[in-house]
C-alpha cells in the first residue's frame, strides 16, 4: 500500500515543482522571456557554430562570426518589426474613421434586413475607432516590446553560446552519459536546431503566398506584409493570423467587406496548405506537439512571459514534455501530447 501511495506521489512532486518554477518565472518574465528567446537562438545557431569548428576555425573566431550573423537576424528582425508598427499606427490614422463608417454602414444593412440580424448589428457597431485602435495599440506594444529588449537579448546570446558547452559537461557529469536527461536534451537541441532550418522554408512559402494574395488584391505594402508573415510565422497556426491583421484592416478600409471576405479566405488556404500539408513533408515527425496543445501553450506562456511567450511557446512546451519524458512516472504524460525522439 505505502508504495502504490509512493508511485502515486511522485508524478505530483515533479508536476508541483513545475508549478513552483512557472510562479517564479512569472515572478521575473522580464528577464525570463528575453534569456529563453537567446537559448533559442543559441540552438538555432549551434549547426553553423559547430560546423566551424568541425573546419579547425579558431574558436574566437567560431565565437565571432556566428554572433554578427546573430546580429543580422536582429538587425532584420527588428526592421521588420518596426516598419510594421509605423505602418500600422499609419492605417490607423488613415483608414481608422473609415473602417469605423463601413462598420455602421454594414451594421445599418443588418438592421434593415430583420430583426435577426440585429443581434450582429449590435456586435459591429461595438467596433468603433476606439476599439480599433486599442486593438492596434496592444499589436505595435507587443512588436514595440521585442524591439526594445534586443540588445539584452544579444548580451545574453552571446553568455549562452560562450558559456552552454561547460552546462551541459556539467550536466553529463551529474546524471552520467546514460541518464535519459542529458542525452534528450542534446537530442532536443538537435531537433530543434533542425525543425527551426526547416520551418523556415515553411515560414517563406507562407510569406511569399501572402505577398502574392496582397499584390493580386492591390493592398499596399505588400512586400512588407510578406516579411512579417514570414517572421511571426515561427509561432505555429496563430503568428500567420497576427501579421494579417494589418493588411486585413488595409483590404476592408480599400474594398469593404467583399475584398476583406476574399483575403480572408485567400488566408485560411495559404495557412492551411503550409501547416498541414507543407510543414508535415517538410518538417517531419522528429519534433512535434498536438495541434490542440499548441494553441493552450500559446495562451499559456503569453500569459507567463509576455511578448516573449507567443515567440517561445512552442519550443518551450517541447521542453516541457522532455522533462517530463526523461522521468518514468510521467513520461505518459507526455507522450499523450507530443513526439520527442531519442
Amino acid at each position: 500500500m505505502e508504495s502504490k501511495l509512493a508511485s502515486a506521489m511522485k508524478p505530483l512532486a515533479i508536476l508541483a515543482t513545475m508549478v513552483v518554477v512557472f510562479a517564479g518565472m512569472k515572478a521575473t518574465a522580464f528577464i525570463v522571456g528575453p534569456f529563453v528567446l537567446a537559448l533559442l537562438f543559441v540552438a538555432v545557431l549551434k549547426p553553423v557554430h559547430g560546423a566551424m569548428l568541425k573546419k579547425k576555425f579558431p574558436r574566437l573566431i567560431s565565437f565571432l562570426l556566428t554572433t554578427i550573423l546573430f546580429i543580422l537576424i536582429l538587425v532584420f528582425i527588428g526592421w521588420v518589426l518596426s516598419m510594421a508598427i509605423s505602418q500600422t499606427i499609419s492605417i490607423g490614422q488613415e483608414y481608422g474613421p473609415e473602417v469605423t463608417q463601413k462598420i455602421d454602414s454594414i451594421a445599418a444593412q443588418l438592421d434593415s434586413i430583420s430583426l435577426i440580424s440585429r443581434g450582429s448589428s449590435g456586435l459591429l457597431k461595438s467596433v468603433d475607432a476606439t476599439a480599433i485602435s486599442n486593438f492596434l495599440t496592444g499589436f505595435i506594444g507587443a512588436m514595440s516590446d521585442i524591439i526594445g529588449r534586443l540588445i539584452l537579448i544579444f548580451l545574453l546570446f552571446m553568455f549562452i553560446l560562450a558559456g552552454g558547452p561547460l552546462i551541459m559537461s556539467s550536466m553529463r557529469d551529474k546524471f552520467g552519459e546514460t541518464h535519459p536527461f542529458p542525452r534528450k536534451t542534446r537530442a532536443y537541441v538537435e531537433n530543434l536546431s533542425r525543425y527551426f532550418v526547416l520551418r523556415t522554408l515553411v515560414n517563406a512559402i507562407t510569406g511569399l503566398g501572402i505577398g502574392l494574395a496582397c499584390v493580386l488584391l492591390g493592398i499596399p505594402n505588400a512586400f512588407l506584409w510578406a516579411l512579417l508573415t514570414f517572421v511571426l510565422s515561427y509561432i505555429p497556426y496563430i503568428g500567420m493570423f497576427i501579421a494579417c491583421v494589418p493588411p486585413g484592416l488595409l483590404s476592408f478600409a480599400i474594398g469593404g467587406l467583399e475584398l476583406l471576405t476574399i483575403f480572408i479566405l485567400i488566408c485560411l488556404i495559404v495557412n492551411g496548405l503550409a501547416e498541414q500539408i507543407v510543414a508535415p513533408i517538410v518538417t517531419g515527425r522528429g519534433l512535434s506537439i498536438s495541434p490542440m496543445l499548441v494553441f493552450v501553450s500559446f495562451l499559456f506562456w503569453g500569459w507567463l512571459l509576455g511578448s516573449f511567450g507567443y515567440i517561445v511557446a512552442v519550443p518551450m512546451t517541447l521542453a516541457v514534455m522532455l522533462f517530463l519524458n526523461s522521468f518514468e512516472d510521467t513520461a505518459g504524460l507526455a507522450s499523450l501530447f507530443s513526439n520527442i525522439p531519442d
